[in-house]
């Protein structure tokens, strides 16, 4: 067995039926969205690369390289009976592609309960703690600082909701740096409702947002949410966290509210336990310098 570069799109049959494998058996797709759907593009800025078996895939590392100069971030995905036997040779195949594109530094995620050894083996440390939180819906009413008016995204919020994501996600791997055409490709996933994008307003100003999500089986998700970095102390965080799990709710029908938030961000976390979210999972990053 040995790794091969994906043939796209002919290739994709074949990545479906190992991604469905994958998910039947952890209960979560092997992939992010976002590599997910660079996949589906056949996006020049990803590379794949496959293991076969028995005339079928049943090995897949995803290689994308960042907006962060050098900087690359890889996922795999690996059919249950491969797993500790085909992931190091996914993994030493990316991390060939990185080194002769002249990388400097590979991310790596391990979903919920994944194994992280092959990575460990590699070099790759530590270096993040994500945890998926979850809380009952409806939350209680509470009030929210006065003056606060929120509504769905515009096409004309389109430059203060990334001013204030940017500055907020300041350095911020996947949610930093955010282009027009970043907002635009995730306003393209299917589930994407503009009315769900809850925009947080005090006069003329946009001072926090909250992207929600709604998914199957009652479950509705925090998909991204910011607050004016110059604002901080006014409550508007939390006061668009409950404008996300209140339309959840009413709108989506969503009867359990989830988010994610770095294990790091003590400010945060105090937040989302005062209004009863408890972790559910943790899912790790790693990184490797070459």
């Amino acid at each position: 067995m040995f790794a091969r570069r994906l043939n796209h799109p002919a290739d994709i049959p074949a990545l479906d039926s190992l991604f469905g494998l994958c998910q039947s058996h952890d209960g979560h797709h092997p992939l992010s969205e976002h590599k997910s759907a660079s996949l589906a593009r056949g996006d020049l800025s990803g590379d794949g690369f496959a293991i076969e078996r028995e005339q079928r895939i049943v090995g897949y590392v995803h290689l994308l390289e960042s907006r962060r100069a050098g900087t690359f971030e890889l996922e795999t995905a690996v059919e249950p009976s491969y797993r500790g036997l085909v992931d190091e040779e996914l993994l030493l195949a990316a991390l060939e592609e990185v080194r002769q594109r002249g990388g400097e530094e590979v991310h790596a995620w391990v979903y919920q309960r994944g194994d992280s050894r092959p990575l460990e083996n590699l070099g790759f440390e530590l270096v993040r703690r994500l945890q998926q939180m979850r809380v009952a819906l409806p939350v209680a009413d509470q009030a929210i600082p006065s003056g606060i008016e929120f509504r769905g995204y515009e096409p004309s919020d389109e430059a203060p909701l990334l001013d204030i994501n940017n500055r907020a996600f300041e350095g911020h791997l996947e949610a930093g740096n955010w282009s027009p055409q970043d907002l635009r490709e995730r306003q393209a996933y299917e589930w994407y409702d503009p009315a769900g994008l809850r925009m947080a307003w005090k006069g003329e100003r946009l001072v926090a947002f909250c992207w929600t999500k709604a998914h199957a089986g009652g479950l509705g998700e925090i998909y991204l949410i910011a607050a004016d970095p110059n604002q901080r102390g006014r409550g508007y965080g939390r006061a668009v966290v409950l404008e996300g799990l209140r339309f959840l709710n009413r709108r989506a029908g969503s009867t359990t509210g989830m988010l994610y938030v770095d294990a790091a961000n003590e400010g945060a976390l105090r937040l989302y336990e005062q209004l009863g979210f408890g972790c559910h999972h943790t899912d790790l990053a790693f990184r490797l310098r070459l």
